[in-house]
């Protein structure tokens, strides 16, 4: 006879998703998201003033491979989804061990990226070509495996909003570590091919240190309900991206990462050629934090008052605004000041709120499907990204081509000062206004519906367990 209690007897099975995750992990989780900002900041940053003045390329030649190569690289990252949705799940789990090979590789790879086309006697931008297309794969393996890890990590919504506010917070700090040092070490070496290695060398340490550290200490505790979770066909992969959410976010995604990377991308000359003080880099990227932090930690708040759509709409108007300030003046300090402490305030809500929406977007699609997706959604918003960014990298050097710059010389013809300037300031702000109203007008998950995906999934996971 049994000695337990009907009430032990007949109690539900406990939801590990559902757990408190502890202080240790979510350490290694801030280690995780910081381990691809330093390396996104200084390609997208400083890669492009790299290749003109320090190797010699064609602003044109630049302009083209970032726009080939990007949205090239950016067809293989939904490949890389469906393949990396496919592994089977390890003992470490499946993201965990992809985050750490694809940090080793993907540093080895960075190396290549900066170090090859100097060290050629010929054929430099074939070498550029290839070691940029190759940065964009193997970053995929690290990157998508990253964003992958928050909804495999917890299903509990407060849990989710905690790591949301960790992953924007140390995501950005990752990025501003170098977006300060970068300015002030070539500012200090006079943009030598020597104060660039420092740079280079520093980012592939933190890159190679980080996913590892990170890695490790990260546990993975939601598993799919379907049994058969890799088995889902090509057909129900692309059907993912039908869904109206999956798509009006990624449109959204789109807009506001062109927006984004165009005004990082453009910073550099802007510093150097219009301002002359690129020192001054270091200083605004700083201030960017005074905006930023609060930003992060009102994310939850404001979401919770607003809901997670109206806070993107609201933080990429507030984005666009942050910009029209400088229209006042594009050289004030003061403005650029003010400007960049708005920008960091709007960045701060985008970033926790919009990975959070990422999480609840793979909830709806199993709810919906029937099957996981991390890796394919992660892949499809790394494809939006890039190609964002790939637009983003051409522009400027398009613009920059056409308007006679010359690459190295301090004094610049007027016209490309004033197309460095206009695309510093006022571009930007189409891409942000174009996105709010596309989303806002566009996007259809409300709050009542997300809690009926919640609740859904975890009777689901609860019956599994009772089995």
């Amino acid at each position: 006879m049994s000695t337990q209690s009907p009430a032990i007897q007949s109690a539900a099975p406990h939801d590990i998703a559902q757990d408190k995750i502890k202080f240790w992990e979510k350490i290694s989780y801030a280690l995780a998201t910081m381990s691809v900002g330093p390396l996104l900041n200084l390609t997208n940053g400083y890669l492009m003033i790299f290749y003109t003045d320090i190797v010699g390329l064609s602003p044109i030649a630049i302009g083209t491979l970032f726009l080939i190569a990007r949205i090239a690289d950016g067809l293989s990252d939904p490949i890389m989804g469906y393949v990396l949705d496919r592994i089977p799940r390890m003992r470490m789990g499946k993201f965990r061990p992809l985050l750490i090979v694809g940090g080793i590789i993907c540093s080895l790879n960075f190396l290549l990226m900066w170090f090859g086309p100097v060290w050629s006697t010929t054929g430099k931008l074939a070498v550029a070509y290839i070691s940029y297309l190759l940065i964009g794969i193997t970053y995929d393996v690290m990157d998508i495996s990253k964003n992958s890890l928050l909804p495999a990590m917890t299903a509990n919504p407060k849990e989710r909003s905690s790591l949301g506010a960790i992953n924007a917070f140390f995501g950005i700090l990752g990025s501003t570590i170098i977006a300060v040092l970068a300015p002030t070490i070539l500012a200090a070496g006079n943009s030598s091919l020597a104060s660039f290695s420092t740079l280079i060398l520093m980012v592939t340490g933190m890159v190679f240190l980080f996913s590892l550290l990170g890695g490790l200490g990260i546990k993975e505790r939601v598993t799919p309900v379907a049994d058969a979770e890799t088995k889902y066909s090509l057909k129900d992969y692309l059907n993912i991206f039908t869904q109206k959410p999956v798509f009006m976010y990624l449109i959204f995604a789109f807009m506001f990462a062109t927006g984004y990377y165009l005004y990082g991308a453009v910073n550099a000359y802007f510093f150097t050629y219009v301002m002359k003080d690129l020192a001054a880099l270091g200083t605004v990227s700083l201030i960017l934090l005074v905006g930023l932090l609060p930003g992060i930690f009102l994310g939850g708040f404001v979401s919770k008052r607003l809901g997670k759509k109206r806070s993107l709409v609201f933080a990429s108007l507030m984005m666009a605004a942050a910009f029209m300030i400088r229209w006042i003046d594009p050289t004030s300090m003061t403005l650029i000041y003010i400007a960049t402490i708005a920008a960091g305030l709007s960045f701060g809500l985008f970033m926790p709120v919009s990975v959070v929406l990422q999480a609840d977007l793979i909830d709806y699609i199993e709810y919906k499907l029937n099957y996981r997706s991390e890796s394919a959604v992660s892949s499809i918003s790394s494809f939006i990204s890039k190609t964002g960014n790939g637009v983003a990298g051409a522009i400027p050097g398009f613009a920059l081509g056409l308007t006679g710059y010359i690459a190295g010389s301090q004094q610049q013809p007027a016209s490309a000062i004033t197309a460095i300037t206009v695309l510093s300031v006022g571009v930007p702000v189409v891409f942000f206004v174009v996105g709010a109203l596309l989303f806002g007008f566009g996007f259809n998950l409300d709050k009542n519906t997300m809690q009926e995906v919640e609740d859904t999934l975890s009777e689901r996971r609860t019956a599994k367990l009772a089995q």
